[in-house]
């Protein structure tokens, strides 16, 4: 029998695309794989896990429109997939050359367009903040003498990049004059005083099956030397129950969409939820392997089994009540210089996961997003109380306590 021909679109390389025990989500056995990755790759397939690679700058949207006269004189394409979140939109738009099954460009663009979703989900009844797209940061003046402060920040970039926060006049103009330092389109939007959740589902057509709501501690728009982004999945009570409600509305608003999705969700001081955003992906930092102790379901392959048009899982895990509560953190470089971090960090049992993103003796610089930490830790606990706790641990004997 002839196996699906799955063109797999990359950003960094092929690691993305392995199980946490190294084996190959797209199982070389039953689909015939083409990966398709920027030139300059950190890691390339093995070669008995894709029948072929190819390179093209897939950031750039005349090289994949290049890319698809060679799509359809090659062999026949059936799927296209994608996990980083910038590469969505690109395989939509293979998806909609092609012919192809799957979310099409405009289904995306709601998941990726911070303007668009905005105006989508507030036309479903869905609380999202003022907000309007501008050209120049002086073109947010009206929204700043309106609300006091707002935030800046590009419509499709995602970790925080290229944010900015401003309280003042003096403040926009000194913005207005210096740049926002980010290519690509903007919006500003009213600051909301509150804390930030974020919501991570499994669905299918709209409807959320398996559900964990998370607090930020931490915000996640700075990245301070020696500091941590921390986050913790809530327990039951009325914060969580709150959370899941805004996350079924706003899920109803995307009864087309079957997969996997990150919301992004404050509760304002009056405990009212107000739609950030939402992305159609597997959360980043430590969501994953969070999520995957929780629930016993891989979010990464979640993503690609929709992508494939097959049945997605249902959670198939229960931990014990002491190892229920889950909750990770990004830890930031703790100074400037040379990586000085021990080799033999302690792991205990409640550490589940340890991804190193430097090397010891790489010369570290400061972070620019909330992704650029020199590690990502994800551990268990009882409650919410002990899982902080154990992160400010693992943080502590990795870089040592923030000055």
């Amino acid at each position: 029998m002839k196996r699906p021909h799955v063109l797999a679109l990359g950003r960094a390389g092929y690691g993305a695309f392995r199980s946490a025990d190294g084996r190959p989500y797209l199982d070389p056995a039953r689909y015939e794989v083409t990966f398709v990755v920027p030139p300059g790759a950190a890691s390339l397939p093995d070669r008995d896990e894709v029948s072929r690679v190819v390179t093209a700058p897939l950031l750039e949207e005349q090289a994949v429109a290049d890319l698809i006269p060679l799509l359809k004189q090659g062999p026949e394409v059936h799927r296209v997939v994608a996990l980083n979140e910038r590469l969505l939109l690109p395989a939509a738009r293979i998806r909609t050359a092609l012919g192809l099954a799957g979310l099409t460009e405009e289904q995306t663009l709601l998941l990726r367009d911070k303007t668009r979703m905005k105006r989508h989900f507030a036309r479903y009844g869905v609380r999202v903040p003022a907000f309007a797209e501008i050209d120049r940061p002086w073109d947010a003046a009206p929204l700043l003498a309106e609300y006091g402060k707002i935030v800046l920040k590009p419509v499709d970039a995602a970790g925080s990049i290229g944010v900015h926060i401003v309280d003042d006049e003096r403040s926009l103009r000194r913005l207005d004059e210096a740049g926002l330092g980010h290519e690509g389109r903007y919006e500003a939007e009213e600051f909301v005083e509150g804390d930030l959740h974020h919501v991570d589902s499994v669905v299918r057509d709209g409807r959320p099956v398996t559900v964990m709501a998370s607090r930020y501690l931490d915000p996640n728009h700075v990245f301070p030397w020696g500091g941590h982004c921390r986050s913790v999945a809530l327990g039951e009570g009325a914060e969580r129950e709150v959370l899941l409600e805004a996350n079924r509305r706003v899920l109803a608003a995307l009864e087309w969409f079957s997969g996997v999705t990150h919301l992004e969700v404050f509760l304002n001081r009056r405990g009212e939820p107000v739609f950030c955003e939402v992305a159609g992906r597997a959360g980043g930092g430590g969501v994953v392997p969070a999520f995957r102790h929780r629930f016993g379901t891989d979010l990464r392959q979640t993503v690609l089994m929709s992508q494939l048009g097959l049945a997605l899982p249902s959670a198939s895990a229960r931990p014990p009540m002491e190892r229920r509560a889950t909750g990770w953190s990004v830890i930031y470089p703790p100074e400037p210089g040379p990586f000085q971090s021990s080799e033999h960090v302690p792991r205990p049992e409640w550490l589940l996961d340890l991804k190193l993103r430097r090397k010891p003796g790489e010369v570290l610089t400061a972070a620019r997003s909330f992704a650029d930490g020199v590690a990502v830790a994800t551990v268990c606990g009882p409650d919410p109380f002990r899982v902080a706790h154990r992160l400010d641990r693992v943080k502590d004997s990795l870089v040592g306590a923030a000055p």
